[in-house]
C-alpha cells in the first residue's frame, strides 16, 4: 500500500509538471503573437519556467531516482524513537531529519522505538517494524 502511495505522488508530480509545461507553451504562443493584454504578462513564461525548474528539482527528480531504489528494493534503515520525534499527519522529524509516510502508519499517541525502511532521496517510509517501548517514560 505504501508503494502505491509513493507511486501516486510520483504521478501527481509528473502531472503537475506536464500541466505547467502546457501552460508555458500557451503563454509563449501568446507572447509570440503579441496578444498579451497586460504588459506584465510578458513575464509569465519566465515565472512558469522557474516554477517548472523548482518542482523538477525538489519533487519530480528525487522521486524518479527513488523509483530505481524501489524497483531494486534497496532501502535505507533507521531506528526512530517516537518519544523524541515530532509526529505529524504524514511526516515525522527525528534527529533533524524529515521522513514521510502514508497517513495512518503511526497512531497519534504511538510511542516507542521503530525501525523504518525508507527511500534515500525523498525519505519516504516503505516499511515500519516496531522494536520496543522507549527507555525513557
Amino acid at each position: 500500500m505504501m508503494i502505491l502511495y509513493f507511486l501516486a505522488g510520483l504521478l501527481a508530480s509528473a502531472a503537475m509538471i506536464l500541466a505547467l509545461l502546457i501552460i508555458l507553451v500557451v503563454s509563449l504562443r501568446t507572447n509570440w503573437n503579441h496578444a498579451n493584454r497586460f504588459r506584465i504578462s510578458f513575464m509569465v513564461p519566465v515565472l512558469l519556467a522557474a516554477a517548472i525548474a523548482y518542482f523538477c528539482v525538489t519533487e519530480f527528480v528525487p522521486r524518479v531516482f527513488d523509483l530505481v531504489h524501489l524497483a531494486g528494493r534497496h532501502y535505507d534503515l533507521a531506528d526512530i524513537d517516537l518519544q523524541h520525534s515530532a509526529l505529524g499527519r504524514s511526516s515525522l522529524i527525528s534527529d533533524g531529519v524529515s521522513y514521510y509516510f502514508l497517513p495512518g502508519t503511526f497512531d497519534k499517541n504511538a510511542r516507542g522505538r521503530f525501525q523504518v525502511m525508507f527511500t534515500p532521496g525523498t525519505r519516504f517510509i516503505i516499511h515500519v517494524t516496531y522494536l520496543e517501548d522507549s527507555a525513557e517514560k
